[in-house]
């Protein structure tokens, strides 16, 4: 688990060259206390569950994917654009993501254009990887190239299926605004892909020093700091610190978006590792003021009142 003494000491200088996420509104007395604050979007196409996370100032942006818009009864893409187009203008001008589902470069640019269309506060979801998996003659460097294109458009973009950190600083050097990386999945994989009598994380790190490397076994998709430093479930929290030690460096101002959350524990965790956005399914940010202590507070509270009524 992430210690508080090991967050980044330049986030917060970081941090103040970006854009206020609660700035004050000109006029008002009370300036807004957490102006630099990360920003905390909705994981989800489901206007009713949007609807009161905004209402309650918990969210300050929407991510969106095909899976999220079918659980939100999307059908067609009629139907997708209709729901897209609506959380858009309810969130307005707060961002939200939309994905692309196209694969080949030029759709995948014209696609984005169509989503940028939707409204001013769209930002365009590009995966970074993964094309030749879902077909060998397709370009490697697909993602990064319609990044590219498309901030020479000036079309915002969010970077996903990020799982290390170079991926997510060559997805900044494209132009990307955000990358996002899937943190809750990287445990899953090391959960799955171990081998038992190695070091846990050795799927994604392992260097056998008395072979030959390129043997087929030593695995160098993460560092060892990511995939080995501790247990496995916080992995993806490790993740997050890195890149965003890496961004701090060199004062990258792309925005690390941690995705793919797991449980309440994980959104406290990317906070001490100095996240920029955290996108979190619904069901997590309905209980973020829910504590059992506060529960039997506020009982304690509300009894002890009831002498004021006499």
């Amino acid at each position: 688990m992430l210690q508080p003494s090991e967050s980044h000491p330049a986030a917060g200088e970081r941090r103040l060259t970006m854009e206020k996420v609660n700035p004050t509104p000109a006029g008002k007395k009370l300036a807004h206390p957490s102006e630099h604050a990360p920003r905390i979007f909705a994981d989800t196409a489901t206007i009713t569950e949007i609807r009161p996370l905004k209402e309650a100032g918990i969210v300050n942006g929407v991510t969106t994917n095909p899976s999220l818009l079918k659980r939100a009864g999307a059908d067609s893409w009629a139907s997708a654009n209709r729901i897209m187009k609506e959380i858009v203008e309810y969130m307005a001008p707060m961002p939200v993501s939309l994905e692309l589902t196209e694969l080949q470069p030029e759709k995948m640019v014209e696609q984005a254009k169509r989503l940028a269309g939707i409204g001013p506060n769209v930002v365009v979801k590009v995966p970074i990887g993964g094309y030749k998996a879902i077909d060998k003659s397709l370009d490697a460097h697909t993602g990064l190239k319609v990044l590219h294109r498309l901030w020479e458009n000036d079309i915002r973009t969010n970077a996903t299926l990020i799982f290390n950190s170079t991926q997510a600083f060559w997805a900044a050097n494209a132009g990307a605004s955000y990358v996002s990386p899937f943190l809750g999945r990287v445990a899953d994989y090391l959960y799955k892909h171990d081998h038992p009598e190695r070091t846990p994380g050795n799927s994604l790190y392992f260097i056998d020093d008395h072979k030959v490397p390129g043997n087929g076994l030593d695995k160098v998709a993460n560092t060892a700091y990511v995939a080995t430093a501790g247990a496995r479930k916080d992995a993806g929290v490790r993740l997050i610190h890195e890149i965003v030690a890496v961004f701090n460096a060199y004062r990258i101002r792309t925005e690390v978006l941690a995705a793919s959350f797991r449980n309440a524990v994980q959104v406290t965790e990317c906070l001490l590792a100095g996240a920029d956005i955290l996108t979190v399914p619904a069901p997590i940010l309905m209980g973020v003021a829910d504590h059992p202590l506060s529960d039997e507070g506020m009982q304690a509270f509300v009894a002890d009142s009831k002498v004021f009524d006499k």
